[in-house]
């Protein structure tokens, strides 16, 4: 049943804008040993997909809750600490490997003349597997400094998120009915191939709140919201809109005065 759909090469604002956020990264990683201390770890945990759709005039939406999805994410953490002994600001960046679930559920309705009516149900799954790269300034609430100078944070952060798409699967239950002069016909159809083609990049901005304790451990929430179309369709314009629930460790420090 899975799919792999054919992608677009991105245009040229999309590299410059990939270019520009591994830019960033890069910088994080070796600016320790120049500006600051770089902390090192992982982070896990769910993402509560909501998407925002925009439907053409003769479409319309029901059931709202059944358009929500659950999926994970997991991957490396780095925090690049700009503030000195005061810890109060930084940059954190992240490289992720994430999965977006949710369904689509739409009715399309056509009287064409008194005699003749259409009717079209349809109710789609999509499950997508992105690399994502969000890259935040945080600045930091120091709340308890700790036996060798490390302190409880809260910190609270925002920025862009650069994502590209790795697999997809898409599956879809069409029921139509076709009303003639009161003589009904209706046909059911289930497919996995879509007539549209997935964004393979996506830029989003994100922001949220996380408290690290100084023995290393991270939670945090935070809100994300993408400026690109999850696919070119005609009919449908579906951007992604998550709360992303994570917690982490801090592996390794480095740099530091």
């Amino acid at each position: 049943m899975a799919f792999s759909l054919l992608m677009p090469l991105p245009n040229k604002a999309e590299v410059m804008t990939i270019r520009g956020i591994l830019g960033v990264l890069l910088l994080t990683i070796m600016a320790p040993f120049v500006w600051g201390q770089l902390r090192l770890g992982f982070n896990t945990g769910l993402n509560y997909n909501m998407p925002a759709y925009k439907m053409s005039s003769q479409d319309t939406l029901t059931n709202t809750n059944e358009y929500r999805g659950v999926g994970m994410n997991v991957g490396v953490y780095s925090y690049l600490n700009l503030a000195g002994r005061k810890q109060t600001f930084g940059v954190q960046a992240e490289l992720l490997v994430s999965t977006r679930n949710h369904t689509t559920y739409s009715q399309a309705t056509e009287e064409i003349n008194n005699e003749v009516f259409y009717f079209r149900e349809s109710h789609a799954l999509h499950n997508m597997v992105y690399v994502d790269l969000p890259v935040h300034l945080r600045i930091n609430k120091i709340f308890k400094k700790g036996r060798f100078g490390d302190a409880n944070l809260l910190g609270m952060f925002a920025g862009l998120q650069a994502s590209y798409l790795m697999y997809a699967k898409y599956d879809v239950d069409h029921t139509q009915l076709l009303s003639v002069s009161g003589q009904e016909t209706i046909s059911r159809e289930t497919t996995n191939r879509p007539t549209f083609a997935y964004n393979p990049f996506e830029l989003g901005v994100s922001a949220g709140l996380m408290y690290e304790w100084q023995f290393g451990v991270r939670v945090g929430v935070r809100y994300y919201r993408s400026f690109v179309n999850l696919a070119d369709h005609d009919r449908l314009k579906i951007k992604h809109q998550m709360i992303l629930a994570t917690v982490g460790y801090n592996l390794a420090k480095f740099g530091g005065r």
